[in-house]
């Protein structure tokens, strides 16, 4: 015993600093390998994930490329405007064709673009990325649809409430006097 305290205290307390220590590394030891498989993962992919990206993406590019007579039609969330996107190649051949030579007989000419709703004149692109950017976006090329897409959305008083609702008022009322003895009933 030194310094006053026992040695089996001394002793007991080492043990639970040392337990407590690698307890601690341990923890550490475990965050770092977390890190090191997210980093991992992060460098290389999965290869089921990049095969499953690859098909989904393949998958989106043959029903682009389907597009039929009608054509597929964009509808604006903001302002309901139906806007049409047609393959003319598609629209001469009953079905499509993945051949080299046939979408340069076109030019630029290929992809047709037009607002069902205003019925503004047909816009036409040779790659289907600026038809589709185009039908997405008929504000940056359609008169009607620029006007509706600018007017400002008012937000209506009862849903203004419900988005931002009061803060309730928290009132202290002191307790009522209590009487000492029961007024005498008359």
């Amino acid at each position: 015993m030194s310094s006053g305290i026992p040695d089996d205290h001394k002793h007991a307390r080492r043990r639970r600093l040392q337990a407590s220590a690698r307890v601690r590394a341990r923890r550490v030891e475990l965050a770092l390998d977390r890190a090191r498989t997210r980093a991992a993962q992060a460098i290389s992919p999965d290869p089921e994930s990049v095969a499953a990206h690859r098909q989904a993406a393949a998958t989106a590019e043959r029903a682009l490329a389907e597009l039929d007579a009608e054509g597929r039609v964009f509808t604006r969330r903001d302002t309901g405007a139906r806007v049409v996107l047609r393959d003319k190649l598609a629209t001469a051949d009953a079905a499509p064709v993945h051949g080299a030579g046939r979408g340069e007989e076109l030019g630029d000419d290929r992809y047709e673009v037009e607002c069902l709703t205003h019925q503004s004149d047909p816009l036409f692109f040779g790659e289907l990325t600026a038809a589709t950017r185009a039908a997405r976006h008929s504000d940056t090329w359609c008169e009607a649809c620029r006007q509706l897409a600018s007017t400002p959305h008012t937000v209506r008083a009862r849903a203004r409430k419900v988005l931002a609702p009061a803060k309730p008022e928290i009132r202290y009322t002191p307790p009522e006097p209590r009487l000492r003895f029961d007024p005498p009933a008359t």
